[in-house]
C-alpha cells in the first residue's frame, strides 16, 4: 500500500497540467505522466484511477484558482471601487482573459475539447458542482442585477442570461485563439491578440441601455 500525500498528489497534478497543454489530451497517457514525474504506473493509478479522474482533478484546482481572481474583482465591483457597475464588469472580463494565466485556460480549452458530447462523463455535472459550487455565476447575476437598476446596464434581456454569457463567451474565444494561434485562418498572428478586446468592447456596447424612440 502506498502512502499518499498532498504534496505528490500536488506534483501529480503540476505535471499532468504541463503534460495535457503540450500534448493534449488524447496523446498524453498515464504511462508518459508516471514516466515524467519519476513513478511507476501502479503509484500513479492509486492516486488517480484514470486519465478522466486526473484531468477532473486538474481542472478543479484551476477553476478554484481562477475564482479567486474572479471574486477579488467583484468585490470590488460590490463595494462600488468603479464609477459604474458596466465599468467593473470592463474590468473582470479582461481578467477572464488575462494572458498571465493562460496555461490553465489552455489546459482547460483541451479537457472540454477531449471531453466534449459523448466523451462526457454522466456525473460530470454534479460531481463538479460538488466540488466547485456555483457562486461565480450567482454573484455575477446579482452584480448585473445592480448595473440594470442602476442604469448602466440594459434591462431588456434576463440578468441571468446576460451573466451565463459574459462566463462563456469571452474564455471560450479566448480559448480558441490560444489554441489555434498560428493555425486561425481568419486572421494573422499579430491580429490574434486584438481580438479577444474586440469582443469585450462588443460585448460592453450591447450590454448598455437601449435608447427608447
Amino acid at each position: 500500500m502506498v502512502h499518499q500525500t498532498e504534496e505528490t498528489r500536488d506534483k501529480i497534478i503540476h505535471v499532468a497540467e504541463a503534460l495535457f497543454i503540450a500534448n493534449g489530451f488524447a496523446d498524453t497517457q498515464m504511462k508518459d505522466i508516471a514516466s515524467a514525474i519519476g513513478m511507476s504506473r501502479n503509484t500513479l493509478y492509486r492516486y488517480y484511477q484514470d486519465k478522466y479522474d486526473l484531468g477532473f482533478a486538474i481542472l478543479v484546482v484551476v477553476l478554484k484558482r481562477k475564482a479567486v481572481v474572479y471574486d477579488k474583482i467583484m468585490d470590488q465591483i460590490e463595494a462600488r471601487h468603479y464609477a459604474s457597475i458596466l465599468d467593473g464588469l470592463q474590468v473582470l472580463m479582461k481578467a477572464y482573459c488575462d494572458i498571465q494565466y493562460q496555461d490553465d485556460d489552455r489546459f482547460i480549452a483541451e479537457f472540454d475539447g477531449y471531453y466534449a458530447g459523448s466523451r462526457i462523463p454522466s456525473e460530470f455535472r454534479a460531481k463538479l458542482a460538488q466540488r466547485l459550487p456555483n457562486t461565480i455565476n450567482h454573484r455575477l447575476t446579482n452584480i448585473v442585477l445592480l448595473g440594470q437598476k442602476e442604469g448602466s446596464i440594459r434591462v431588456d434581456i434576463p440578468a441571468n442570461q446576460l451573466a451565463i454569457t459574459l462566463l462563456n463567451a469571452i474564455p471560450t474565444f479566448f480559448r480558441r485563439m490560444l489554441l489555434r494561434h498560428d493555425a486561425l485562418m481568419e486572421a494573422d498572428n499579430d491580429t490574434i491578440p486584438l481580438l479577444t478586446p474586440v469582443l469585450i468592447q462588443l460585448l460592453l456596447d450591447g450590454m448598455r441601455p437601449v435608447p427608447t424612440p
